[in-house]
């Protein structure tokens, strides 16, 4: 996660960018990620909050996450 913070006040669109892939491949994570806000309709979960749900789904499922994650670190603007 470093990464998405590495020479930067604190960035969103980065983070947002992260949780938005991870919703379009695993949209039941998010969804049970959007129950821990407190305004749902106006926010989105962190990377680390769907990541949370992840880890509950068999290691076949992690290990793509992690792959797409991996690969969306790789692509990052340097």
């Amino acid at each position: 996660m470093d990464k998405i913070y590495e020479d930067s006040v604190f960035s969103v669109d980065r983070e947002e960018e992260l949780a938005k892939l991870l919703k379009e491949n695993f949209e039941d994570c998010f969804k049970k990620a959007l129950t821990e806000l407190e305004n749902p309709e106006e926010e989105i979960p962190s990377p680390g909050q769907i990541v949370g749900y992840i880890e509950q789904l068999p290691e076949v499922e992690q290990a793509k996450a992690l792959a797409i994650v991996n690969d969306w670190f790789d692509n990052l603007d340097d």
